[in-house]
């Protein structure tokens, strides 16, 4: 490289910082120092002056080529006496005054008014050292690539440059603190409590998805406030992130479907959290992901939008309501595992304390049970060890198929989750046992009945009726309204007598339930449970007198009302 310039005041340029490789050099009419970089310029027949292009060393370090070709660019230069690196895509080095532009606030020592020739000066550079500056796999994504590795954190092994601002806090969670032996003895506790213990089997399954064929899908850790759900998930991202508040390891409900996607897009092989279903603020966000998530890509857009985002997890959902009450399409029943037993059981102080003691010391120790998880597994991998992966996994199936049609159809999900206990622990990552069969089968084996949420929700609306009999206004009649007002009125359908509920009431008693209204309607009108009339703008809610009023009614067929007959015919 050359090692001296024409112009006065710079001092002879030696890189003592290691910017560029061994061997590089500048190209014909450019030169270097610690004052900057110059380039030779003719004005007139026999004169030539030193025109300034940058303020300091810059140079291009390392080109980063990623999954599907695309590359990125690592410039680096000297900012007193310390050495700046960023690296940015191929199309922006292409155009100097973007270049300004996007890293001007990171010190780039390049003035607008010099962007063409920054932008001339580094194609040269690049062109003339093609056979040493290096070429480095780019990663878009944490997890499998395409070459066999596997990235767990940034530069762990690859560098990892996401499309996506909004990725970049989540891949900064992704690092390893504490120690290995500080995470076992922070999980310890979760040995007797096997309904938390299946948050970190998802979160050990996920790496295996790809090596024994099965689709993303989603574990629900739903069910009442303060018995540790949000710490069970925080334990099964400790694994590979930090699951504290003060990180972005952990993904919130409150969020959008292309966020939603964006957050998924930047793991092929780890888990995601979506923690707090309380938070969600529209039903149908929760169904369409629940069909894309299996899908391993995101929907297609056009515009310009992000489309068809790929990805491959195990998404981890925590909160009081189950993420399949915001659904009754029954193929979403399949794609998720829920657990409904309290994390940390029931057992008061006791168990207060295993989820304080869980949680403060997964803040504390993380990211490093992960890594040691993929070297097992890449060494296990390497020979045999793959072939006989995949036969466990389906002996696995077959022995978590239970008795129900649900059952069999989750069983594959199930049976992730228990070749990652296996392995987990026979490797020496998870410093207690895979539950035995008994406990898998009261956790995840079900009755095809307690997936049909529709009706389900139909039997919380007779009980609402049933138990408010006196908040019902009926014709004919001046009752004044009860203190918590009427919940709906009494009518006749066909000659028979039925209720017609208002639209708030409804929802509230739904919601406490733990169901929403916009996601049983579907269903109900399947069913044909409501008075629909086309009049009616939606059909299934009428337009009705009550009280001196006009109000709107969900008014249910009186047969949904209609008391079944007793065993001996009375």
């Amino acid at each position: 490289m050359s090692d001296a310039t024409t112009e006065q005041g710079t001092e002879e340029w030696t890189d003592r910082h290691g910017l560029v490789p061994e061997g590089v050099r500048m190209p014909t009419g450019y030169k270097i120092s610690y004052g900057g970089v110059w380039v030779e310029k003719q004005v007139a027949k026999e004169t030539f002056i030193d025109v300034r292009i940058a303020w300091s060393p810059l140079v291009i370090r390392s080109v980063y080529v990623d999954p599907i070709g695309d590359q990125a660019v690592e410039l680096a230069w000297v900012d007193r006496g310390q050495v700046v690196t960023r690296t940015v895509q191929r199309s922006v080095v292409r155009r100097g005054r973007i270049l300004v532009a996007t890293l001007g606030d990171a010190g780039l020592p390049v003035i607008e008014a010099d962007a063409k020739l920054a932008e001339r000066y580094l194609a040269a550079f690049e062109s003339i050292n093609q056979g040493k500056i290096p070429r480095v796999h780019l990663a878009r994504q944490l997890g499998w690539q395409k070459d066999g590795t596997f990235v767990t954190a940034q530069d762990s092994p690859h560098r990892v440059e996401v499309k996506y601002d909004e990725q970049k806090p989540a891949l900064a969670a992704h690092a390893p603190a504490g120690t290995f032996e500080g995470w076992q003895a922070a999980v310890k506790p979760m040995e007797a409590y096997p309904a938390a213990q299946m948050a970190l089997y998802a979160s050990l399954a996920a790496p295996l998805l790809e090596l024994v064929g099965v689709n993303s899908f989603t574990v629900d850790i739903s069910g009442r406030s303060t018995r540790g759900k949000t710490t069970a998930a925080g334990a099964g991202m400790s694994v590979w992130a930090d699951p504290s508040e003060r990180a972005d390891g952990m993904y919130s409900w409150r969020t959008t479907m292309l966020a939603a996607e964006k957050r998924l897009n930047l793991v092929n092989g780890l888990p995601v959290v979506f923690d707090e279903t309380k938070l969600v603020r529209d039903p149908e966000l929760v169904h369409a992901l629940l069909y894309s998530i299996p899908k391993n890509h995101g929907q297609a857009r056009g515009g310009g939008w992000p489309s068809g985002l790929p990805w491959r997890t195990v998404m981890i959902s925590t909160g009081e309501q189950s993420v399949l009450t915001f659904t009754t399409d029954q193929g979403a029943g399949a794609r998720v595992l829920t657990v409904k037993e309290a994390p940390f059981g029931t057992d008061g102080p006791e168990s207060a304390t295993a989820a304080v003691d869980v949680r403060d010391g997964c803040a504390e120790h993380y990211g490093t049970a992960g890594p040691r998880f993929v070297e097992k597994l890449l060494d296990t991998t390497a020979g045999d060890g793959k072939r006989r992966l995949v036969a466990r996994h389906k002996e696995l199936t077959e022995a978590h198929r239970y008795d129900s049609d649900m059952s069999a159809r989750r069983a594959p999900l199930v049976a992730v989750l228990a070749l990652a206990a296996e392995v987990g622990h026979e490797w020496g990552i998870v410093p207690f046992p895979s539950p035995l069969m008994p406990v898998w089968r009261r956790l995840f084996a079900v009755s095809d009945q307690t997936d049909n949420r529709g009706e389900m929700a139909l039997d919380v609306v007779r009980e609402y009726v049933a138990s408010n009999r006196r908040s019902l206004w009926a014709p004919g009649t001046d009752n004044e309204p009860p203190f918590s007002g009427w919940i709906g009125r009494e009518l006749d359908v066909d000659e028979q007598t039925t209720v017609g509920l208002l639209a708030q009431r409804l929802k509230e008693a739904l919601s406490r339930a733990g169901y929403e209204l916009e996601s049983v309607i579907p269903s109900w009108r399947e069913a044909a449970v409501l008075v629909e009339n086309d009049s009616y703008r939606p059909p299934y809610l009428a337009k009705k007198k009550m009280n001196g009023g006009q109000v709107r009614l969900y008014i249910f067929k009186p047969e949904v009302f209609a008391a079944p007959e007793d065993e001996d015919g009375e």
